[in-house]
């Protein structure tokens, strides 16, 4: 079965013999000047179709904007308000269960949507990054896992050390621009397709344990 519920007709999916479903949320947002706006979207999509084969679930069209307002000060970044996105999310939701996937997971893959995805009801949410035990932004982590997804995408030549701070964690009102001019917080130097592989092969064993134990 293909878990993209958006490269099926109507009737193949009113056919599938599965109640699970999978919302991937992503953002837009800067990430550095070596990766695309859209390296959380990226990363989400490609987690959740693979989940989505391994446990029998569909998976939605992911949900490309979130909540930004961190990095607005930074070209390309477009930032939903929490309202906005609970209100998206809950109609989604709701599509969903009329038509019978009332199983349903969020996997996220911003931190900064993370708050506010906690307060809808009734869904299973999974965080991408929230699994590390380190503040990464178009660092080593996220890097070499773009390195090993997309490589493509990755522009090589942009990468060297950026000048940043880590923010501190007793106020939700912080501006990146504040802590790095470039938009990068970590060492994307330290980036390699090699890492990215194993983090990506990390992130999905951690995300079926999971599941399993959400069962």
């Amino acid at each position: 079965m293909s878990p993209v519920m958006a490269d099926m007709t109507w009737k193949e999916i009113k056919d599938i013999k599965t109640n699970k479903v999978i919302i991937p949320v992503g953002s837009i947002e800067q990430h550095g000047p070596h990766l695309p706006i859209n390296t959380d979207t990226l990363i989400a999509q490609k987690i959740s179709q693979l989940i989505g084969k391994k446990i029998n679930a569909l998976v939605t069209p992911v949900i490309q904007f979130g909540i930004s307002k961190e990095h607005i000060d930074f070209p390309g970044t477009i930032s939903l308000s929490q309202e906005t996105l609970v209100d998206v999310i809950g109609d989604i939701c709701n599509s969903l269960n009329k038509h019978g996937f009332n199983e349903q997971f969020i996997i996220n893959s911003h931190g900064g949507n993370t708050k506010t995805l906690e307060q809808i009801k009734g869904v299973k949410l999974i965080s991408v990054l929230g699994r590390f035990n380190k503040f990464d932004h178009a660092g080593e982590i996220e890097t070499s896992l773009m390195l090993f997804l997309f490589p493509e995408k990755v522009r090589m030549n942009e990468i060297k050390v950026f000048d940043y701070e880590i923010p501190g964690t007793d106020t939700d009102d912080w501006k990146t621009i504040d802590h790095s001019k470039s938009g990068v917080i970590g060492d994307a130097k330290k980036a390699s397709a090699k890492k990215g592989k194993k983090y990506f092969d990390w992130i999905i064993d951690g995300i079926l344990k999971e599941i399993e134990e959400m069962n």
